[in-house]
């Protein structure tokens, strides 16, 4: 029998005795291997799936940590508002006690200023009642005298220490 399939594939191309057991041994071999390679894919999904759930942990971990970070944020950003307006306000205040010291510093000059002058005019009086000269009102009188003399004195007052 096996001399009419030799001369049958010869003649139309059909099937021998030996290439029906070449292709049962491949059928068999591919079902074999395909166990393995149904095995082998069963595993990959597992490993898939095992991956796939670590990384959706990950993103919701990442989520939770941006929330945290945005109310962190939030949180500092609102601190450094008050921070500032505190500041501001405390500055607002350090000025106005600097403006109201330079002030008082401004009045007591103008107080003491004329204290002075009455001083030196007590002293020049003593002073000439006993003769003596007086070199603090010298030092005075050179002062005035550019500013208008004879606004200051009588036109008849001689000045004999600036000359």
């Amino acid at each position: 029998m096996n001399f009419i399939g030799e001369n049958s594939k010869v003649l139309f191309g059909t099937l021998d005795e030996n290439d029906a057991e070449h292709y049962d041994e491949q059928i068999r071999n591919f079902e074999a291997n395909s166990d393995d390679t149904t095995d082998l894919l069963k595993q990959q999904v597992c490993v898939l799936k095992t991956t796939l759930g670590a990384f959706n942990e990950t993103l919701k971990d990442v989520a939770h940590n941006d929330k945290l970070m945005r109310k962190g944020l939030t949180d500092i950003q609102n601190y450094l508002g008050r921070l500032a307006s505190e500041t501001t306000r405390e500055l607002s205040i350090f000025e106005a006690k600097f403006m109201i010291e330079k002030h008082i510093t401004q009045v007591n000059n103008a107080l003491s200023n004329p204290q002075r002058n009455m001083d030196l005019l007590l002293d020049s009086v003593v002073h000439a009642q006993t003769g003596a000269s007086n070199r603090k009102l010298y030092h005075h009188i050179c002062f005035w005298i550019p500013y208008g003399r004879a606004s200051h004195f009588p036109p008849v007052t001689p000045f004999p220490l600036c000359h």
